[in-house]
Order: C-alpha cells, then structure tokens, then sequence
C-alpha cells in the first residue's frame, strides 16, 4: 500500500499537472515547424509528430499517466526537430521549383491548366518525399522535372489569357471553311496569332510584342467579319459588279465633299483616287508653311526665355547645390538608421546562451557560444542546425558579403592539435552554410586560430569553455 501511494507521488495523473506546463513546449515547436513548412516539405515526419501529439492530448483529457504522456510529446518533438532539418535542406535544394510553383498558382493556373499543375504537384510531392527519405540528388532531379511542369502550366494559361478569346473567333471561322467570304484577310489574322504564340514561347513576361500581335490579329479578325457580312449581303441582294463600283465611288465622293473637291470618275476610281492625293498634298503643303511660321515665332519665344533664365542661372545654381548636399546628408543619415536597424535584428535573432554579435569597424562577428563540438571531434551535432539556421538569414541583411568562419580553442592540449582541430571545425560550418544558404563558394573561407586569441583567461573553466567557439565574421560588401 505504502509503496502505490510512493509511485502515484512520483508519477502523478494528468489531472494534477496544468495543460500548459506539459504542451507549451510541443506547441511552440508545432509553431515553428509550420513557419518552416514542414507539413509541406516533410509530410510524413511532421504527420508523425501530430498523431502522436493528438495521442498525447487525447491521454491528458482522459487523465491517463503523466509518463505516457510526456512520451507521446517526446516522440512529437522528436519528429518535429527531424521535419525542420529537413525543411532547412528543402528551402534550398526547392528554391526554384517553389517559385515556378507559387508563379503558377498566382496566375490561377489550377483552373486553366489543371491537368499540367496535376502532373506538376505530383511530381513535386514525388520529390518532397524523396528529399524526407534522405536521397537529394533523386529530389533535385524530380523537383527540375516538375519545375518544368509548373512553369508549362504557367505559360499556357497566360497563352490562354491573352489569346484564348482570339482563339476562339479563329475556331469559329475555320469552321466556315469554304463558306468564309474573306479568306485572304482571314489567314492574315491567321498567322499573326500563330506568331504571336511564338513570342510568348520566347519570352512570357515580356509580352509587349505578343500584345500588340494580338491587337492587330483582332483587328484583321473584325475586318474579316466585316468583308464576310457585306458579301453575303451583297450576293444575297444579287449586285452586279455596276453595282459594287458606283458604291466604292459614293463612299470617294462623299470624302471630296469634306476637301470641298468635286471628283470625275471616267478613269475609274483610280483615277478619282489620284485627284484626292493630289488635293490632300496641296492641303498638306499649306499647313508645313503655317507649321514652319509657328516654328519660327516659337524659336522667338524660346530666345526670350533663355535670356530670361540665363538671369537668374546663378540663383538656380546655389539653390541646385545647397539641395544636393541636404539630400546627401539625408541619405548618409538613413543608411546609418538601416545599418543600426540590422545590426539591432541580428542581435534580437540571438539568446545570450546561442552568441553575442560584436561590432569590429565594419565587421560583424557572431560569437557563436551555443555551438558546441564532442571532444576532439568536429562534426555537427543536428540539434544545431536551428541556430546555425539564424546565422544563415543574417547573411540576408548583407547582400555579397564575405564571410569568414573562425575556429578557436582553449589552451588545453598541444597548439599544433588545437590548430588542426580548430580549423576542422570551422570547415564543418562553412560546409553547412554553402549548402543551406545563398552564399558562394568563393564568398565563405574557413581558418583555425587554435589558442592563439583567446577572449579569457584560460586559467579558468568559465574563460576555456568562452575561449572554445566559432565566430562568424561578416563583412559587408560596400561598392
């Protein structure tokens, strides 16, 4: 009896423990998970830490044993640190085919071009799961294929867009066939579409010429439906070719009418054509002379401008100077603001116990005290990888940058060992940066210092534990 009542102590029922205290932890990892899209880039680990989760939670309303329940939350937490590894990898090894994603959705291609965006986002998932298992070059090679995918997708339905409407009155004329009474004009709207298809192939944002192709095969098309109609009324109403002449030389008169021109037409409308040229041209020929009066009289005005402004060029002149160097000053002060701003982001990323950003000149260096090394060894342990995660958005704020990764020790040891391991160490983390984030090759080096600059004493345990650590030097690119 003694001995039931010990464990029921020790252990407790969920009833005695408050919701919060057990659960704040999981769910602010839940939080971080889903800010991360790990439901997306790590279905089947982030799936796993819900159902176990929901277990966990359905327990606690039960009031079943604490033990099981916080075993439940552990197995959660343990899945969802798993699908944030993986959701850091995906963010770069996805980087393009997320975009070709996102440009397509954002256009409504689901609905224009469902079957490709369905292809496509199997595709996609076929690679998220590959990426999960831990094969990535399989996953770089599904996730280019259905970036390929989405951006088809994408551009059909911005063929659709522009020209799905002209399409449709193309369709409905071929289906004329013989009975179209303007296939000439017809074929002319015909191929401007066809070319104006090439043009997106080639470049589907920049579609200025795509555009006005359009324009001109809709105008062709309305010229098509205008030669179509008046033809069939005119053989329906059975006109003769006297018929069709007199009417083309009505529509010439009544444009003599309005030059105050009277037309002869006894050689034929082109000769009645030349007798309009020929008045349009003399017409023409008096506005050139008023036209180059009006451009004298305003030479004139422009001379008596510049004289005026020439008196007061030198009042302009100072004013123009003092302007520039308020604006200078203006933008000297905003871009230290910006710089104090990112300086003060950086520091906010990170917990005394992660690091410390210190300023050296125009160096930023982030003493990394939360990344730590089993002895002697200088590989990264997993539970890392979120703060070295932090160290990889501040290289955003500073746009081709270079960054150096030191490596430094205690003084325990010799200094020829302290130096190779030092500088192992720091290769690890160059390593894990090139490949999760957007620095180069050439933008990151690493170097061991061993013990040779310590920050403290190493007569101390507190001053050789400050003195093991990585510092990420940053330095701005300010061209």
């Amino acid at each position: 009896m003694a001995a039931c009542v010990l464990g029921f102590w020790q252990t407790g029922f969920a009833g005695n423990e408050t919701r919060d205290s057990l659960f704040h932890g999981t769910e602010a990892l839940i939080v971080k998970a889903k800010e991360k899209r790990a439901y997306l880039f790590a279905p089947e680990a982030f799936g796993e830490a819900m159902e176990a989760y929901q277990d966990a939670l359905n327990d606690f309303n039960k009031g079943r044993n604490l033990n099981g329940i916080r075993k439940e939350l552990k197995k959660a937490e343990s899945y969802l640190s798993r699908a944030m590894t993986v959701s850091v990898t995906a963010e770069v090894t996805f980087e393009t085919v997320m975009k070709a994603r996102e440009d397509a959705a954002a256009i409504g291609s689901e609905k224009y071009s469902s079957k490709l965006m369905s292809k496509a986002e199997s595709e996609f998932q076929r690679a998220v799961r590959s990426l999960e298992d831990g094969d990535v070059d399989k996953a770089r090679g599904q996730a280019a294929e259905a970036e390929a995918l989405f951006r088809s997708a994408e551009l059909d339905t911005i063929k659709h867009a522009l020209l799905g409407k002209t399409r449709e009155k193309i369709a409905r004329y071929e289906d004329l066939g013989r009975k179209n009474n303007a296939p000439k004009t017809f074929d002319k709207a015909r191929r401007l579409v066809v070319l104006a298809e090439k043009k997106l192939d080639q470049n589907r944002y920049n579609n200025a010429e795509a555009v006005a192709l359009v324009k001109d095969a809709e105008y062709e098309l309305a010229h098509t439906e205008h030669i179509h109609t008046r033809v069939g009324k005119l053989v329906e109403a059975e006109y003769s070719f006297e018929d069709v002449i007199i009417d083309m030389e009505m529509q010439l008169v009544k444009i003599a009418q309005g030059l105050d021109m009277t037309l002869t037409f006894d050689r034929g409308v082109s000769g009645a054509t030349w007798q309009l040229l020929d008045g349009v041209q003399a017409m023409k020929a008096s506005n050139d002379a008023k036209d180059r009066e009006i451009a004298e009289l305003k030479a004139k005005v422009t001379d008596l401008e510049t004289s005026v402004a020439s008196l007061s060029k030198l009042e302009q002149d100072l004013m123009a100077r003092k302007h520039e160097a308020e604006e200078a000053l203006k933008r000297q002060k905003e871009a230290e603001r910006l710089e104090d701003m990112k300086i003060s982001r950086i520091r906010d990323a990170f917990t005394p116990e992660e690091g410390k950003v210190l300023m050296d000149g125009d160096k930023i260096i982030i003493r990394l005290y939360g990344l730590s090394f089993s002895s002697g060894k200088s590989a990264i342990d997993y539970k890392y990888f979120g703060l070295l995660a932090k160290v990889r958005d501040t290289f955003k704020e500073f746009p081709g940058c270079r960054v150096v990764i030191e490596g430094h020790t205690d003084s325990l040891g010799s200094d020829k060992v302290n130096k190779r391991l030092s500088k192992e160490r720091a290769d690890s983390v160059r390593h894990y940066l090139i490949a999760n984030s957007v620095v180069t090759d050439d933008q990151i080096s690493a170097v061991g210092y061993g013990e040779d600059k310590p920050v403290a004493s190493n007569e101390t345990r507190q001053g050789r534990a400050n003195n093991r650590r990585i510092d990420v030097v940053i330095v701005p690119d300010r061209g």
